[in-house]
Parts: structure tokens; sequence; C-alpha cells
């Protein structure tokens, strides 16, 4: 369901490479995230123009690795104007069979972002409980980005089969 570490190999994967650390010498954006200190190079950023579920005043976006490194399979969607505007998110593979293919063609379709630009996100919820934590991603409403225009957009599926919180 996740991206793997062939990413760099399939349609969408320069948006999940632009995650790298800032190159020397590059413009860079510094952010104190709830999440800690985070780094971006300033060209990565994406545009989110109805922005997230809830968050619709926010606009602009990056995504970073964790700074703490423990967690590579998790990435940090991170306001650019509001250093507390910020989501745990995964890189979702999308040759996995989490969404129906035809799913996707049809959010593409209403999006107007062509399969091979395609790279999506999932945005994680890890809620506390008694015994530990549990965690989960929205499967029902991914983000699509279109790795040329560097937009994207929350797109709510407009059926029931995917789940809000799909257990990891």
């Amino acid at each position: 369901m996740f991206a793997n570490d062939q990413a760099a190999e399939r349609p969408g994967a320069n948006v999940e490479a632009s995650l790298d650390a800032p190159s020397a010498g590059g413009d860079t954006t510094l952010i104190e995230s709830r999440f800690g200190h985070l780094e971006f190079r300033s060209e990565n950023a994406l545009t989110l123009p109805q922005g997230v579920l809830g968050f619709s005043g926010y606009h602009d976006f990056c995504v970073a690795n964790l700074p703490d490194g423990k967690h590579p399979q998790f990435r940090v969607l991170q306001c650019l104007t509001e250093p507390d505007v910020a989501f745990l998110v995964v890189p979702f593979n999308i040759d996995s069979e989490a969404i129906d293919e035809a799913d996707l063609d049809d959010a593409c379709e209403a999006l107007s972002i062509e399969r091979e630009e395609l790279a999506m996100f999932l945005i994680v919820t890890v809620r506390r409980e008694d015994d530990g934590a549990s965690v989960s991603v929205n499967l029902r409403a991914p983000l699509f980005i279109d790795s040329r225009k560097r937009t994207g957009r929350q797109y709510v599926m407009p059926n029931n089969k995917y789940s809000i919180r799909h257990g990891l």
C-alpha cells in the first residue's frame, strides 16, 4: 500500500524524491514544526488551492521527512505559512490494490491530473489508547499531487468503500 524504495521508478516519484535534504546553495525554508525542526527546499513547495479538509485557509505546503529519522515510512505535510498546521502522512503506492484502479482513474480525471504525474499521500492518525497507540490512514480522502504542476487536492472518494480509519 505504501511507496517503497523503488519509488523513483514509478510515476509521480519526483514529488517523493524531492523529500531529500536541501542541497548546498539552494533556497531553503526552515520551520519549527510540532514535529520538530524541518528544512525544505523552497522550489519543492506544493500548492493546495482548497487546502486540507478543515484547514481550507492554508494553501502553501511542503513534504519533509521526520527530523528524528526513526520512522522513515512517514512524512510531514507542513504548512509554510503557519507552523502549527502540519499533518503526518505516508506516501501511497498507486500500484497497490488498496484503492481500485477505476477509482484512481476517476479521481485523476476529476482533478485533471495525468496518471504519470500522480503522487499520493494518505493522512495518518495516531490515537493514544490505554494499551499503547493505534495508527490508521484515511483511504477515503487521500491527497492527490500533480508532480509536474506541484499542486494538489485532498479528494474525497464518492463512495463509502474506503475507510477513514484504515489500520496500519
